[in-house]
């Protein structure tokens, strides 16, 4: 066997054993991630066949009979795998720092007698796989709908299936290159250079985007809309983006040309074993090289008593009472000391500044109630997920992070219940400074009135008691302390059934409320009474749901924790 062979094959065996010890698992929850995993990718697949059906009707030429829906649903496609690659790319620079320097097994495989090419060469597949799979499971019923309505080939899904693997090695090629560069020039640069310098890459990109993609071009029903989104789509069509030979490739198969789709998949996987052929030279002649100046750096990243941010930080804490204050800082170290962490954080920002910039773009429908309703319905469901996200992937976490020395923690002079709801308030604390920071912009750009002003702000105030609730309790209910990335802490069965309990608590959220909302905008309610028992009823079940998806998960947790052994 080859030495990359050993490295997959061991891996391999890996996954084997934590898929054959689910059935240790609680029957509940393997049974509550299953079916709720195949009603997220049915309901996928039923929105997009949905969504492909209403622009097939809404685009059909009254006068010629002539389909527009073929031309809008194929740049669709394109944007599609545009996004994909971008997210891809982002996502690779994150794991990929994760699996190559920062993992356990690193320290001892970079000892072993193995080339470095084919250390890197085994760990990309790794990368490949945390990066992808997600895009894969949500992407597949997008394909399949879209096939089914279109009638395409049977050669498109073979396709679809075919371009998938050489796509997203490109990305993945381009994120870990990335990843080694930075490893070797950051190390030499201050932190807060670092984060000044993500902070300004943040925001190039976002202006970039909201300059490209300006949704007052698209907001408006008038006769120019479809060409204008189309002309906007059109940027996507560019036959030097990998993204456009994967769509037009796998579109051409579905009109069963496939001499043609053939030469694009030709062309992609010329471009990603070249690709790979680039990032394994430059793993060669950088990935050692980077590896040694973040371990030297980080011995040599002591910094004397009382200076920087961090004891900046303990004084503004200093109110807080011991031992409180401690582990709050231990926290806040463990966080600042991963860069994986705190670039994920600083993206996260990008996007929540994209999302408020281009909230005045609105429509001119927006002055029609039904409308402005479900906007406002819409933005705090965005609000909501916003902040779902960052529950899941930096909260979660928090308490399988403590690792093997955990136990450490049970001989101090504190109790676990301390702990454990030490990192709640810290949840509460940091998502509320964002998420209500979102909220309050938000409701102000699109000028609400004080009801939905009030709706929107106390929706958001318990989505981040509910979400930092249940994702520091399910974190306690299932830690992992093994693990030390945090990624695939988040990747396990416990982040799993975290996000799916998460969104299902979002779903019932905004949508008691927002019922509440559009009823009022069609007008349905006989009476002002009704409107206010209904809304006053609505505001009362979601508060019971929180207080209820506070205090459970806590509780097992707790439970958990008191009864495991360290």
């Amino acid at each position: 066997m080859t030495q990359i062979g050993a490295m997959i094959g061991t891996k391999l065996r890996i996954v084997r054993n934590q898929v054959a010890s689910i059935r240790d698992e609680s029957y509940l929850k393997v049974s509550v991630v299953s079916v709720a995993a195949a009603l997220l990718w049915i309901g996928a697949f039923v929105t997009f066949y949905w969504g492909f059906g209403t622009l097939q009707a809404f685009l059909l030429d009254p006068q010629t009979g002539a389909a527009l829906s073929d031309i809008v649903m194929a740049r669709l496609l394109s944007v599609f795998a545009l996004a994909l690659f971008f997210m891809l790319t982002f996502s690779n620079v994150l794991i990929s720092f994760s699996t190559l320097y920062r993992a356990r097994e690193v320290v001892y495989l970079v000892q072993a007698p193995i080339p470095y090419r084919t250390f890197f060469l085994a760990r990309f597949a790794e990368c490949i796989w945390f990066s992808s799979w997600a895009t894969a499971f949500l992407g597949s019923p997008l394909m399949l709908a879209y096939g089914m309505r279109t009638s395409a080939s049977p050669g498109f899904y073979v396709a679809s299936f075919a371009f998938y693997l050489p796509y997203v090695t490109i990305p993945a090629a381009l994120g870990c290159c990335i990843t080694m560069v930075l490893a070797r020039v950051f190390p030499k640069v201050p932190r807060g250079g670092l984060v000044g310098a993500a902070a300004i890459a943040v925001l190039f990109l976002f202006l970039l985007a909201r300059n490209q993609f300006n949704a007052s071009r698209l907001a408006d029903s008038t006769s120019d809309q479809i060409a204008n989104a189309v002309t906007a789509m059109a940027q996507t069509q560019s036959s030097f983006l990998p993204s456009y030979w994967a769509a037009h490739g796998v579109l051409l198969s579905a009109q069963a040309r496939y001499a043609d789709a053939f030469f694009y998949f030709l062309l992609l996987l010329a471009n990603a074993l070249m690709a790979l052929l680039v990032a394994t030279v430059i793993a060669e002649r950088l990935f050692y090289k980077g590896w040694s100046d973040l371990w030297g750096n980080e011995q040599r990243g002591t910094r004397e008593a009382g200076r920087g941010l961090l004891a900046k930080i303990d004084r503004l804490l200093s109110p807080l009472r011991e031992p409180t204050r401690s582990l709050v800082i231990k926290d806040i170290k463990l966080f600042w000391r991963d860069p994986a962490q705190w670039s994920q954080f600083v993206i996260f920002f990008g996007v929540m500044a994209l999302y408020v910039a281009n909230l005045g773009n609105t429509s001119s429908n927006f002055d029609r109630p039904e409308f402005r309703a479900f906007v406002i319905c819409l933005n705090i469901g965005a609000c909501t997920l916003i902040l779902a996200s960052l529950t899941s992937r930096f909260v979660f976490p928090m308490v399988s992070l403590e690792g093997r020395r955990f136990w450490v923690l049970g001989l101090a002079p504190i109790t676990l219940r301390q702990i454990v709801w030490q990192k709640f308030a810290l949840s509460v604390a940091t998502c509320a400074t964002f998420s209500l920071g979102v909220a309050f912009l938000s409701c102000i750009k699109l000028e609400l009135s004080p009801i939905p002003f009030f709706m929107s702000i106390y929706s958001v105030v318990l989505a981040t008691l509910g979400l930092s609730g249940l994702a520091v309790g399910l974190g306690s209910l299932y830690p992992n302390f093994e693990e030390d990335n945090p990624a695939r802490i988040v990747s396990g069965m416990g982040g799993t059934l975290n996000f799916l309990l998460s969104m299902a608590y979002i779903t019932t959220l905004v949508g008691v409320q927002s019922t509440v909302m559009m009823m009022d905008a069609l007008e349905l309610y006989r009476s002002e009474r009704a409107y206010w028992i209904s809304l006053i009823g609505a505001l009362t079940f979601v508060s019971f749901v929180s207080a209820l998806v506070v205090t459970v998960p806590m509780k097992l947790g707790l439970r958990n924790l008191d009864r495991a052994e360290y």
